[in-house]
């Protein structure tokens, strides 16, 4: 061994080294590259630390210590944060939504053509197209967990949220002053993101084997989006293969909401479990949507005026949803939505 080598040694003690190399062994049968660690670095004779020529003193020093520190919090009995992925479905009441606004139908007035006199009449177009409740929709997100003492933990987390509806139908519909057979397509989805914090208690915990808890959590629900596509293609008639689309899109404002739930992790290791929680979401307010945009391909020229199933008050900022069957062009009703509702999840969790 050179002078230096044997310099640079004396300024680092051997215990400290050797107890390190120890620890690093120890750390390295749980993980996979313990052959290169075996191999290259180091290994331990007889109470002997013996250097590889291919890693520098300082290098080796530093990482026996760093590794040391990972392999010391790993081997930690106790473990007080975690980590923990789910998945589950959240089914929102959203009644007006699904009793109201999908029932909605498309209607207005159309100028056709009068072939025997050449002249024009107006009609009333009436076109229902009624979507399916909006039902399940997938529920994923992240959530961390600091435990407190042996019974209470903090909790904080956040998720999104996404479901749709589709329906089709047949029938006639106008366009350029004739009635043609349409093939009409309606979807409507929604999504929200959410955060969270709140308490988690045990009231069974059984160390490394399983626990059982009851939660309370104060939310956060924002970034509501809502979007209808209405979807017209021609059949027959001058305008057949023609798809005219119209587009609504609109937003919501921020949701409190309070998420009491009970559940149950089940460990696999002392560093990991999976668990299963139900909960139920209970909003503090109704929310309105509102920031409403309309994009779509009919034209002046086609001669419709339409009744569409939703649109933004102007005058007061908020959506309101075509009542069924319309009496006249202003037939319309404010719409709430209640995010009300069952959430079931399934969880991974890392403890560390």
């Amino acid at each position: 061994m050179s002078s230096a080598m044997l310099w640079q040694m004396r300024l680092f003690p051997r215990w400290v080294l050797r107890k390190g190399a120890v620890a690093l062994f120890q750390f390295s049968r749980q993980v996979s590259f313990v052959s290169f660690l075996r191999g290259h670095l180091m290994c331990v004779v007889k109470k002997r630390i013996v250097y590889s020529r291919h890693v520098p003193v300082r290098l080796l020093q530093l990482l026996v210590l760093s590794v040391c520190g990972v392999a010391a919090a790993w081997g930690a009995e106790e473990r007080t944060f975690s980590v923990g992925m789910y998945l589950g479905v959240h089914r929102p009441a959203l009644e007006e939504l699904n009793q109201y606004e999908f029932q909605s139908p498309v209607a207005g007035t159309a100028t056709l053509t009068n072939a025997a006199t050449g002249g024009n009449d107006s009609v009333s177009l009436y076109f229902p197209n009624p979507l399916p409740e909006l039902g399940l929709g997938t529920n994923a997100g992240l959530e961390f967990q600091w435990q407190l003492d042996r019974k209470n933990s903090v909790i904080f987390g956040g998720s999104t949220w996404e479901a749709s509806s589709r329906a089709t139908i047949d029938g006639l519909f106008s366009l350029q002053g004739e009635l043609a057979e349409v093939h009409m397509k309606r979807a409507a989805k929604m999504s929200y993101n959410e955060f969270y914090a709140g308490v988690r208690r045990y009231v069974i915990d059984e160390p490394k084997r399983y626990k059982v808890y009851y939660r309370l959590t104060l939310n956060e629900i924002y970034d509501i989006d809502y979007r209808e596509d209405l979807s017209f293609t021609y059949l027959t008639g001058l305008a057949k293969g023609v798809t005219k689309n119209i587009v609504l899109m609109s937003q919501a404002t921020g949701l409190l909401a309070l998420q009491p739930g009970i559940g149950g992790d089940y460990f696999f290791r002392d560093w990991m479990s999976v668990g299963i929680e139900a909960s139920y979401l209970i909003g503090l307010r109704a929310v309105q949507l509102r920031e409403g945009a309309l994009k779509q391909d009919f034209l002046i020229t086609d001669n419709l005026d339409l009744f569409l199933p939703y649109k933004i008050n102007t005058n007061y900022g908020y959506a309101e949803y075509l009542r069924n069957p319309p009496k006249s062009r202003d037939d319309y009703d404010r719409l709430d939505l209640s995010f009300d509702g069952w959430k079931i999840l399934a969880r991974l969790n890392l403890y560390f």
